[in-house]
This record gives C-alpha cells, sequence and structure tokens, in this order.
C-alpha cells in the first residue's frame, strides 16, 4: 500500500518579499543622494564673506576692575552665488580682547537672497564686566594710545537653498581679527575681513 504523496509546491516554502523591498529602498536613497550631490557640484557654491565694515566704542568706563562700554559694528555679509540663496536660523556674535569675551549678543533670523549684500548692525552695552588684572592692565595702556584691538568672532546657522531644494543645516564660523577700533567719537575703524569656515 503506497502512501500519499506530498505535493512539491506545498514543500517549497516562498520566498519573503522583505529583502527585496530593502533593496528597493536602499537604491532609491543611493539614487536620491546622487542626484542631490551631482547638483550640488553643478551649481559649485561660493564661500559666503563676512568683513566688519565699521566698529566704534561709546560711553567707555574701567575702574576698579570692572569694564562698562558700549560696543558697536557693522557687519556686513556678501552672498556671491548665482543660484544660491541663504536662510540664517541663528547669529552669535562675541567680541574679545585678548581672548577675554567682553560683549556678546545675538541677531535676529534673516534671509540673504543671491548676489546680496546684507549690513548687520552689532550693538551690546557690557555693564560691569570683571576683567582680570593682565587684561585691565593692557586696555589702560591701549586706551591710552586712543585705540583698541578687538576679535570679533561669528557663529551661525544656516541652510542653502537652490530653486524649491534647500540643505540641511550648515554652521558657520568666522573671526575678524584684529579689528582696530578708536575711542573717539569722530573716528570709527577700517574694514577688517573675516576669515570664513562652513
Amino acid at each position: 500500500m503506497v502512501g500519499p504523496r506530498t505535493s512539491q509546491s506545498s514543500a517549497t516554502k516562498r520566498k519573503s518579499p522583505i529583502p527585496m523591498i530593502a533593496i528597493f529602498c536602499l537604491v532609491l536613497i543611493l539614487i536620491i543622494g546622487l542626484a542631490i550631490l551631482i547638483a550640488w557640484l553643478a551649481i559649485k557654491p561660493k564661500k559666503l564673506q563676512y568683513s566688519i565694515d565699521e566698529g566704534w566704542i561709546r560711553d567707555y568706563n574701567l575702574s576698579n576692575g570692572q569694564l562698562s562700554s558700549t560696543f558697536n559694528f557693522v557687519i556686513r555679509t556678501y552672498n556671491p552665488n548665482r543660484k544660491t540663496s541663504v536662510y540664517y536660523n541663528k547669529m552669535e556674535v562675541t567680541v574679545l580682547y585678548r581672548g577675554q569675551t567682553v560683549a556678546f549678543d545675538t541677531i535676529e533670523p534673516f534671509f540673504q537672497p543671491r548676489r546680496n549684500v546684507t549690513r548687520l548692525m552689532f550693538q551690546n552695552t557690557a555693564h560691569n564686566v570683571v576683567l582680570p588684572p593682565n587684561i585691565v592692565r593692557d586696555l589702560k595702556v591701549e586706551r591710552t594710545g586712543g585705540e583698541v584691538d578687538l576679535d570679533v568672532k561669528i557663529r551661525a546657522k544656516l541652510k542653502f537653498k537652490v530653486g524649491v531644494w534647500k540643505s540641511r543645516h550648515y554652521k558657520l564660523k568666522a573671526l575678524c581679527s584684529p579689528v582696530i577700533v578708536n575711542f573717539s567719537n569722530d573716528t570709527k575703524s577700517q574694514p577688517r575681513d573675516c576669515d570664513v569656515d562652513i
């Protein structure tokens, strides 16, 4: 007596579609990423340019190791790109003397079109900033000379926009040094270009 035969179709398990779906998604991601990279390289965005156009100090007072003063700077940023505009989500400006922070403030988010020059006004009043003795000594010497060398550091969080496409967030760092600022009410600093890194 011969027993029942098991059909081949029921013995063979069906293949799962999950590996094929995963491969398809991976290939799709690679194609999209490659398209974005090619578009980015074709556009070749140029580096943003920064400079301090003007700087001046008002209401300067240094006594008992504490500094009170108003620091003013006109920051010039130039977007040289013909196809790329810039969204600034956040910008921080720090003013330093001999590595010591003497003023800090933020600038409101803004949009910079293509081939555009934007001037930003930074104004910060420092109240009773405690300084180390060596910094106080050097500041007094430079005050006698009528001008002071400062460093201006700029940090920003931004996105690039090309057509309808927006990039991920990038971090911008700019160092403007030295910015020679006069204490005289009649004299403002000379323009100073900044080193920019994104």
